[in-house]
């Protein structure tokens, strides 16, 4: 079990904002003993899936855990890091 969490939703559709989300997960990964970040994640742009590069980029690792049908239909996918 994770010392800390961070928990995300709806931080991926302004794309324009993904180095300054980037910088915030790193210094939570590096500074908090045993975090976890969780991260609902309903795909709206193609584009949004950049933030997994960008993230692994500073050595963090997404993996995908679950995905459950949202509003709609459409699918939300459940992704950890830890």
């Amino acid at each position: 079990m994770a010392d800390a969490y961070a928990r995300m939703a709806d931080v991926t559709y302004n794309t324009a904002s993904f180095p300054a989300l980037v910088r915030t997960l790193s210094l939570i990964m590096n500074q908090v003993p045993r975090p976890a970040i969780l991260l609902g994640y309903k795909e709206r742009d193609l584009a949004e899936r950049n933030l997994w590069s960008m993230a692994k980029d500073v050595g963090i690792e997404f993996t995908k855990v679950d995905e459950i049908v949202g509003a709609g239909g459409v699918p939300v996918e459940i992704w950890i890091a830890t």
